[in-house]
């Protein structure tokens, strides 16, 4: 094997490997599903809104925000991505 075709294939390596760093890297502030409420209520705390103004923007009832926020309700993913979209959060399922 030449020294090209062995650096070809090093490269090739590294390229690899760069890529899986890049994906752990955004990977590293992602937060399972059922801290979804602990994310949601840091969120818009560091925001400076209210639950009153997030339910003003996203068009959900205070009740139902507040049950997402504690965690004490299973909410259509529907609802989740309207508020996460609200606060300028990416949603990533995978």
């Amino acid at each position: 094997m030449s020294i090209d075709e062995q650096l070809e294939i090093i490269q090739k390596q590294y390229n690899h490997l760069a890529g899986r760093l890049h994906q752990s890297e955004k990977l590293k502030n992602v937060a399972k599903i059922d801290e979804i409420g602990d994310v949601i209520r840091t969120a818009r705390k560091n925001q400076g809104l209210t639950r009153k103004k997030l339910c003003d923007l996203c068009g959900i009832s205070y009740t139902t925000l507040n049950k997402i926020e504690t965690g004490s309700v299973s909410v259509r993913l529907d609802i989740v991505i309207n508020v996460t979209n609200s606060l300028g959060l990416n949603l990533w399922i995978g």
